[in-house]
């Protein structure tokens, strides 16, 4: 009979979320032996390795990838059976923050399941992006966010989801090439998100890369009027690539292929560490069934 057990598992899920010993140790208030001897007991259990070392670093290997879905649904499991106890029931308020570019995609299906699922669950939604969500979710004015590459926290938990395909996105009238570097848009109106933000650092990053800057950068704090600034040709601009689904149809914008790439941005729940509740628990798994049948995520590159 196999002896794998719920804290073998919890080990590898966090190391592989986050490729690193040394921070599941944290996240789990453990020491990094600890985590490692789980890890290596596990691996026996299985009769498999499941990370490879890069350097001084680790990744997945195929027998951890095949192993993390599994995983997560074990340790999901778990938490549900826990947030049970005592008779807890899903209903009443709950204040949830959405990043305002997973929102513009996915938050209608994801409200009309919890429509669905939990008729007596009152959500009271912040739609805007992630550094105006975060501050409210720290001051304890949100109860659950839902987060792209939020802040690490003491007193919160993370929970990742996955993450959201990102791409340069211009109108089809810009005469770029097949393949898009800095120096063939520099010379072009670019949008951005406000400083601060993962757009603007995005944005930054990418021409910075090849020791470049725009020569004309705008800024907008809304994700949704960014998008269509850049689907009407006045600027061009980085966001979720879904987003530009249906403008790519109809041939009126293209995602650019890009040198270097925008790397897809990480997703995550987000609520106060000592807040778990059935209704926080409800909403995430409810998310996370919605981006499962929109196929909306990536898996994150561990």
């Amino acid at each position: 009979m196999s002896r794998i057990t719920v804290a073998q598992l919890e080990a590898f899920y966090w190391t592989a979320t986050l490729q690193s010993v040394d921070q599941a140790a944290r996240r789990l208030n453990l020491s990094q032996p600890t985590i490692s001897l789980r890890l290596k007991s596990l691996e026996t259990e299985l009769g498999a390795s499941l990370f490879d070392r890069i350097g001084r670093g680790i990744r997945l290997s195929s027998n951890g990838l095949a192993l993390l879905e599994d995983a997560r649904e074990v340790l999901d499991g778990v938490e549900k059976i826990a947030s049970q106890k005592h008779g807890q029931r899903v209903g009443g308020r709950i204040r949830v923050g959405f990043s305002e570019g997973f929102a513009i995609i996915c938050l209608s299906p994801i409200l009309a399941k919890l429509h669905q699922y939990y008729p007596d669950l009152s959500p009271e939604l912040m739609v805007s992006t992630t550094p105006f969500i975060e501050p409210d979710l720290h001051a304890r004015e949100l109860d659950l966010a839902f987060l792209v590459n939020p802040t690490e926290h003491e007193d919160f938990r993370l929970v990742p989801l996955g993450a959201q395909p990102t791409s340069w996105v211009a109108s089809t009238r810009w005469n770029l090439p097949a393949m898009v570097t800095p120096r063939d848009l520099m010379i072009h109106p670019i949008i951005s998100n406000p400083i601060g933000s993962i757009n603007y650092r995005q944005v930054r990053g990418w021409f910075a890369s090849a020791g470049l800057s725009p020569k004309r950068l705008d800024i907008c704090n809304s994700v949704a009027m960014l998008a269509h600034l850049v689907n009407t040709g006045v600027a061009i601009g980085v966001y979720p690539s879904k987003m530009a689904d249906r403008e790519v149809e109809d041939g009126s914008v293209r995602l650019l292929t890009t040198n270097p790439p925008i790397p897809d941005t990480p997703v995550f729940a987000k609520f106060p560490a000592r807040a778990d509740s059935s209704n926080i628990r409800a909403c995430i798994n409810t998310v996370r069934e919605v981006l499962t049948e929109l196929d909306y995520l990536t898996a994150t590159d561990i």
